[in-house]
């Protein structure tokens, strides 16, 4: 069994079951207008999403608030208990996702899981006046499949190189996400590593619809983390060393 294992997660319908950016806009009071959902498409989702901050801000919408309904979102089920087993096992976490820090350290904090992540690499957040603005983690445009302020595959790729450099290497790398943008990073795996598409969601019908030679790696599919969990054992170490309650 592999104990040199890299295991990268995407974050939204991922870890937690839903999607951060949506659920934030729940605390608007009114419909979002049609000028401002346009800009999704016209300038960006980082855009889009700094006028929705903007109108949160406008709205007295409280950083707090912002809290709250973020570590409101629940956990896909088994995946805390997931994550715990992976930590506990010496494997490296972390998590790649095109959110925003703010959210994701807010939720991961909250469950205690902010200790087992190495890294996570997402869009800075800061709060500017009691204003919540994200900026866009890079600027690339040498990647089609990912958005101009965040490829998923370059990041993977960079932090890889990164730990070669300081002399750590891995023997297998896991790659976990649902989405779109988490096609990149598993087209770079090799055959030695493990995608893993969430059932039901975009990621696993684009490989599907992919020839069969673009993806090295071995795909395993989930629809929540005790399945996966009972998937991964098959591949690398995943012992259960300390009781977890979920």
């Amino acid at each position: 069994m592999d104990h040199n294992v890299l295991v990268a997660f995407d974050f939204d319908h991922t870890i937690c079951e839903g999607n951060t950016d949506l659920v934030v806009q729940n605390l608007l009071p009114t419909e979002i207008s049609e000028d401002v959902y346009n800009l999704r498409k016209s300038s960006g989702w980082i855009v889009y999403m700094n006028k929705i901050f903007e109108l949160l801000h406008k709205n007295s919408v409280k950083a707090h608030q912002i809290e709250n309904i973020i570590i409101g979102i629940p956990a896909v089920s088994g995946m805390q208990r997931l994550l715990t087993s992976l930590h506990n096992n010496s494997h490296e976490i972390i998590i790649i996702s095109d959110s925003n820090s703010m959210f994701i350290d807010s939720w991961l904090r909250s469950r205690q899981l902010d200790r087992v992540v190495s890294q996570v690499f997402t869009n800075p957040a800061r709060y500017d006046e009691g204003r919540l603005r994200v900026d866009p983690y890079h600027t690339q445009y040498t990647c089609q499949m990912s958005a101009v302020n965040l490829c998923k595959g370059q990041i993977l790729t960079d932090y890889i190189q990164d730990k070669y450099k300081q002399g750590k290497s891995y023997e297998r790398i896991v790659y976990i996400g649902d989405g779109r943008n988490d096609l990149c990073p598993i087209l770079r795996l090799s055959e030695a590593d493990l995608a893993c598409p969430r059932k039901g969601y975009s990621l696993i019908n684009r490989l599907n619809e992919s020839t069969s030679m673009s993806t090295k790696a071995k795909i395993v599919p989930w629809e929540n983390g005790t399945d996966l969990q009972c998937s991964l054992k098959q591949f690398i170490e995943l012992s259960s060393l300390t009781q977890f309650h979920q």
